[in-house]
C-alpha cells in the first residue's frame, strides 16, 4: 500500500495539468452568470453604464431547454454469450430498459436539480461530463464502519443517487483505453466535513494552538477535501484553511498539515465515475474541449458586444436629459410652462426660441453591436430555437429547415450527453452485479404496476450495451418525425416499433400493447351494438347478465361476432 504521500504527488500533477482547462471552463461559468468586468479605460469615466449582454446565458440555455424535456430512451442490447439465449435474453434486455429508466426517474427526483438537466448543461457548458453513480446500500456500509449512523429514509427512492460534479471540481487521468483515475477536490466547512466523515477526520483533527506570547493562533474553519480513486485504491485526505475562498494545496503547508481520513483498496472492478469528454482528441487538453461558447470566448465576441452596447447605451443615458429649447436674446426672462397640453411659452420682446434637435442613436455603435449580435447567434444556438419569434405568414417547411438546422448544432454536445447516461446506467447495472442483490422496480404496465426484477444469480447484468438517444423537444421536429413515421409504416412496411421510438417513444412496446387493448376494446362495444340493432338474442355468444351500458364500461366478449354481423346483412 502506497504512503499518503504518494497520492499527495498524483494529486498535484493531475491538478497541473488542468490548469489551462480549468481557465477555458472558468470563462464558460463567467458567460454563463453574466459576469463581465469594465475595461480599465471605462472605469473613470463617470457617465458610463455598464450593459452586460445576456446571448452566451440564453444560447446555453435554449439548448438545455431543447435536449432535456423529454425522458431518455433507453436501449439495452444483450452481448456475447448472453445473446445466445434468444428470447430470453431479449426479455432480460426489456427488463433492464424498464427498470434502469424507473431508477434513473427516482434518482432524479431524490437531487434538488433533474440529472438529465445537469447532464445536458455541463455538455453544453463545458464539454465534459463527470458524474458520480453511490449505491446507497455500500455508502452506508461505509459509514457504518466510519462510527456513522446510517439514515434509513435515504432508501425513500431507490438504492442509488446520481451526483452531476462541476468539472472544475474534477480532475481524470484519461488513457486511450478508459478513464484511469480521477480526483475530485472540495472546500466545505470543517463542521460539515465532519459530520460526514465523522470519527475517521475527527479524531485526526490537531488540538487549536497559541502563538508567541500566548496569542491566539487563526481558527481554521474551513477545508479542502481531496478524494482519490484509481483501479485499485482511493485515498481520502483534507487540508484545513482559514477560509473557503480558495482550494489547498493537496500537500498542505506549514500551517495546516493533511489529515488522512481513508487509504485502502476499494475492492471494486469498476471505478464508480462516469466521465466523458467532447471535442477532439488531436490537440492538448488545452484545445481538446470545445464547448458551445468556445469560439465566443476564444475571438473576444462577448467582450466585444458588452463593450459595445455599453457605450451606446450610455450615450443615450447621458444625453437623456440634454436642453431641448435654446433662448436667443438680452436676458434669459423666458418663461416655459411644462403644464396642460398645449402649454404657451412667453417671450419677451428682443427674445427668441428655438428648438434644438434631439441628440440621436450613433448609428455605427448599433450596426456594430447588431452585427456581433448575429455572430454571435451563428456560433452558438440559432434564435428560432431560443424563442417562438419568426415572420408571420412564414411556411411551416422553412420553419422546420431553420428549426432541424438548428437542432443539428446541438448534435456534439447531444452525443456526449447520451454517452455519460449510458455510462451511468452501465455503472448502475455494475453495483448491481458486484452488491449480488436483486434489484426491483416498479412500472406500469396496462394501467397496472407490475414489478420487475434483475436478479444477478442469474446471469451477468453487465453483459449487455447501453444505448441512450435524447429526443429533442422542439414542435416543429416532432410533427416532422411523426409524419416520418407515419409515411415509412403505411408506404414502406416498417416497424410500428420502431417507428415509435423514432418519433420519441421510452417504451414503445407498452404504448402497442395499449393501443391493442383499445382496439379490442371498441370491436366488442361495435358487435354488441350490432346485436342490439338486429334484434338477436346474446345469450348463445355471451352472457350480458349485470352489463349497463349507461353505467359505463366494456361489453361481454362475443363468442361469434362474425354470424352476428352476418345476420344483421340477411336481414
Amino acid at each position: 500500500m502506497q504512503e499518503l504521500s504518494h497520492f499527495q504527488s498524483i494529486a498535484t500533477h493531475m491538478i497541473a495539468a488542468d490548469r489551462e482547462r480549468d481557465h477555458m471552463l472558468r470563462a464558460m461559468d463567467a458567460m454563463w452568470h453574466n459576469r463581465w468586468q469594465l475595461p480599465p479605460a471605462l472605469h473613470a469615466v463617470g457617465w458610463v453604464h455598464k450593459v452586460v449582454s445576456t446571448d452566451p446565458h440564453d444560447a446555453v440555455r435554449a439548448g438545455t431547454r431543447v435536449l432535456s424535456s423529454v425522458a431518455p430512451r433507453i436501449t439495452a442490447q444483450p452481448l456475447g454469450y448472453a445473446s445466445a439465449g434468444g428470447d430470453a435474453a431479449c426479455q432480460q434486455a426489456e427488463r433492464i430498459e424498464r427498470a434502469l429508466a424507473w431508477h434513473f426517474r427516482n434518482a432524479s427526483r431524490r437531487r434538488r436539480a433533474s440529472v438529465l438537466r445537469d447532464v445536458v448543461l455541463s455538455a453544453l457548458l463545458y464539454d465534459e461530463v463527470v458524474a458520480q453513480v453511490v449505491y446507497l446500500p455500500a455508502q452506508q456500509d461505509a459509514a457504518r464502519q466510519l462510527g456513522l449512523a446510517a439514515s434509513a429514509p435515504a432508501q425513500r427512492f431507490g438504492p442509488f443517487a446520481i451526483i452531476v460534479r462541476n468539472p472544475q471540481q474534477v480532475h481524470v487521468r484519461y488513457s486511450d483505453w478508459a478513464p484511469e483515475a480521477v480526483l475530485l477536490k472540495q472546500v466545505m466547512p470543517l463542521s460539515e466535513a465532519a459530520a460526514f466523515w465523522g470519527s475517521a477526520l475527527t479524531e485526526k483533527l490537531p488540538k487549536p494552538r497559541r502563538g508567541r506570547a500566548g496569542r491566539r493562533m487563526p481558527e481554521l474553519n474551513y477545508c479542502t477535501i481531496f478524494d482519490y480513486m484509481d483501479g485499485e485504491y482511493r485515498a481520502v485526505w483534507a487540508v484545513l484553511q482559514e477560509d473557503g475562498a480558495v482550494l489547498a494545496d493537496p500537500t498542505g503547508s506549514e500551517q495546516a498539515a493533511a489529515v488522512e481520513i481513508l487509504r485502502e483498496p476499494h475492492g471494486l472492478d469498476f471505478l464508480p465515475w462516469a466521465a466523458k469528454v467532447g471535442g477532439t482528441t488531436l490537440h492538448s487538453d488545452g484545445g481538446q474541449r470545445i464547448p458551445l461558447l468556445a469560439s465566443v470566448f476564444q475571438s473576444g465576441q462577448w467582450d466585444t458586444q458588452n463593450i459595445v452596447e455599453t457605450l451606446l447605451a450610455s450615450e443615450v443615458i447621458a444625453y437623456a436629459a440634454a436642453p431641448r429649447l435654446k433662448v436667443e436674446g438680452p436676458t434669459a426672462e423666458v418663461d416655459v410652462d411644462y403644464g396642460e397640453p398645449g402649454r404657451v411659452v412667453h417671450v419677451p420682446p428682443g427674445h427668441q426660441l428655438n428648438p434644438l434637435a434631439t441628440p440621436g442613436l450613433d448609428e455605427s455603435l448599433a450596426r456594430i453591436a447588431e452585427r456581433v449580435s448575429e455572430r454571435m447567434g451563428k456560433s452558438t444556438v440559432p434564435r428560432v430555437l431560443q424563442s417562438a419569434d419568426f415572420p408571420g405568414g412564414t411556411a411551416f417547411a422553412t420553419l422546420n429547415l431553420a428549426t432541424q438546422s438548428g437542432i443539428k448544432s446541438l448534435t456534439p454536445y447531444k452525443e456526449l450527453a447520451e454517452d455519460a447516461l449510458a455510462e451511468v446506467f452501465q455503472l448502475m447495472l455494475s453495483w448491481v452485479q458486484h452488491s449480488g442483490q436483486p434489484l426491483d422496480a416498479y412500472v406500469s404496465k396496462r394501467g397496472r404496476s407490475e414489478t420487475v426484477r434483475l436478479d444477478p444469480a442469474e446471469g451477468d447484468l453487465t453483459e449487455v450495451l447501453i444505448d441512450v438517444e435524447l429526443t429533442a423537444d422542439v414542435p416543429t421536429d416532432r410533427m416532422a418525425r411523426i409524419n416520418a413515421a407515419s409515411m415509412a409504416v403505411r408506404d414502406l412496411g416498417y416497424s410500428r416499433e420502431r417507428a415509435l421510438e423514432q418519433i420519441g417513444e421510452t417504451d414503445a412496446k407498452e404504448v402497442m400493447q395499449q393501443a391493442e387493448q383499445e382496439q379490442l376494446a371498441a370491436a366488442r362495444l361495435e358487435a354488441h351494438k350490432r346485436q342490439l340493432i338486429a334484434g338477436a338474442s346474446p345469450e348463445p355468444q355471451a352472457s350480458t347478465q349485470g352489463f349497463d351500458p349507461a353505467a359505463g364500461g366494456l361489453p361481454p366478449v362475443i363468442a361469434n361476432p362474425d354470424a352476428v354481423a352476418g345476420a344483421n346483412t340477411a336481414e
